[in-house]
């Protein structure tokens, strides 16, 4: 799989996202997927604080899983490991967990779950606008100090807060935000499930087009909108993603995607994938699977190219 630089690192072009291992994925499979994540080449693992089992949720499921495998296959020093803290309770998405205390904490909590001393970056999951930003950053200054992570960024936030943090960063000396993870994918989301997320929007894209700030896209692959629609049509759509990404706009796109087949030979999800990667900015989709076929067709998705033309014709995100 090619790679791109993340900061210092040399990254996986297509993370492998772990939101289900726990949950919907038992371990078995999840040890399935991460070993043929690995044996494609890939080196980027995305987990969280609160991945896992979301029916009843126990924070730490999809992290304890992710430790256990790389202490048993010894392949820490080779896996870019990214976690999350400080999301709201799933009971109350709007109550901050944004404090010192609960940033420091959830930390602790995910360094001992994955087995480690350190992760490569930490995000932190929500914001809390009522929180002052300078406060927050001298937080994951301290994480940074400390060894607990090489890097910071965050994710679901408002572009900006992340202005405002970086700039406060850099009057005071501190480590700046290196990257962003907002939900991101070639299909245009009309409606969001959780409210408390965020989508790329035309400001957000500016800012990382302006700054050439990395993001990291969840929901990559649009829940499989294009996937399903093309092979089984309107039929395979489920009503979450109706409401999500169904509309005429995006079966527009799908006819661009056709067209964009026709010249390079790529499966639908790969060129769905190869949009994000071909931004004019450092970008790495964070992609799931259900099975290790699944993770087999990233395979060419991480080694897709997308021209300009290519990209620009399927969706501009510059208001062009």
């Amino acid at each position: 799989m090619r790679e791109q630089n993340f900061g210092t690192y040399r990254v996986s072009a297509i993370g492998f996202g772990t939101a289900d291992f726990g949950g919907k994925h038992p371990e078995g499979l999840a040890r399935e997927l991460m070993d043929a994540y690995v044996s494609i080449g890939g080196n980027f693992i995305d987990t969280a604080r609160v991945y896992g089992d979301f029916v009843t949720p126990r924070n730490g499921e999809s992290e304890k899983i992710v430790g256990r495998w790389m202490t048993e296959r010894g392949n820490r020093d080779r896996i870019f490991l990214s976690t999350k803290g400080g999301h709201p309770p799933f009971t109350d998405l709007h109550h901050s967990r944004l404090s010192p205390e609960e940033i420091r904490g959830d930390m602790a909590e995910s360094l001992e779950d994955l087995q480690t001393d350190h992760v490569e970056i930490y995000w932190l999951h929500r914001d809390d606008e009522r929180r002052p930003v300078g406060g927050i950053m001298e937080t994951l200054q301290e994480l940074v100090e400390k060894g607990y992570t090489r890097m910071v960024g965050v994710s679901n936030w408002k572009p900006e807060r992340i202005r405002e943090a970086n700039a406060y960063a850099e009057a005071h000396g501190l480590v700046r935000l290196a990257a962003n993870q907002p939900q991101f994918s070639l299909a245009r989301q009309h409606f969001f499930l959780d409210s408390t997320t965020r989508g790329m929007d035309e400001e957000t894209w500016k800012m990382h087009a302006e700054t050439g700030m990395i993001c990291c896209c969840f929901t990559s692959q649009a829940h499989g909108y294009f996937n399903r629609l093309d092979k089984s049509g309107e039929a395979a759509l489920t009503e979450n993603l109706r409401r999500e990404f169904d509309s005429p706009e995006n079966r527009k796109i799908l006819e661009r995607i056709r067209t964009v087949q026709e010249e390079t030979h790529l499966s639908v999800g790969s060129i769905a994938l190869a949009w994000l990667t071909s931004q004019p900015f450092p970008t790495f989709p964070l992609a799931g699977a259900s099975r290790p076929e699944h993770v087999e067709a990233l395979r060419e998705a991480g080694e897709a190219v997308l021209t300009e033309c290519q990209r620009d014709f399927l969706r501009r995100m510059d208001g062009r």
